[in-house]
């Protein structure tokens, strides 16, 4: 049974638990070379189950997703109460090919794009922060719970990552 929005918010803050978010953030893609760092490509391939990604597609997936918070930010500073977007992460994966994809390319990519975002949140003021879109499905998201929910999104994706790895 999938989960509904609300768990899904629910589940993913836990996860970060009154932990810094930018730190966690700033940390993350360093833990995913470390995680990968040995693994063989299949076993990066490797789907631990039917309806379970494989590292490399968690990966893949931690780079797009850095694409469209980025939008997501700027449109909000650029018209703040602005629509924001959901979008379907598992149609992604399948247009997107992150099967197909090669990690150590995935993960530089989200590397970049990461220190890219969070090197605007670092320039933004406290009222910037504040600012809001209005998510399709999660309503009212200021800047400061985009960079929050991100990452215990980060976190919960490591621990997946760390699982897939560690089944044989």
């Amino acid at each position: 049974m999938k989960e509904s929005v609300s768990e899904y918010v629910k589940r993913i803050e836990g996860k970060l638990a009154g932990q810094n978010p930018i730190k966690v953030q700033s940390g993350t893609a360093q833990k995913l070379a470390q995680l990968i760092k040995g693994a063989t490509p299949a076993k990066l391939k490797k789907r631990p189950g039917p309806e379970k990604w494989s590292a490399t597609e968690i990966i893949a997936h931690l780079a797009d997703v850095e694409i469209a918070v980025g939008w997501r930010i700027r449109a909000i500073l650029g018209a703040p109460g602005t629509s924001l977007q959901a979008y379907d992460q598992d149609a992604w994966a399948t247009a997107g090919h992150y099967s197909k994809r090669d990690p150590k390319k995935a993960l530089e990519q989200f590397r970049v794009l990461r220190d890219t975002n969070l090197a605007l949140l670092k320039m933004l003021t406290p009222e910037q922060w504040k600012q809001y879109g209005m998510h399709a499905e999660r309503g009212e998201e200021s800047i400061e719970r985009i960079v929050q929910m991100m990452a215990g999104h980060d976190i919960n994706h490591l621990e997946q990552v760390e699982q897939a790895l560690k089944r044989k």
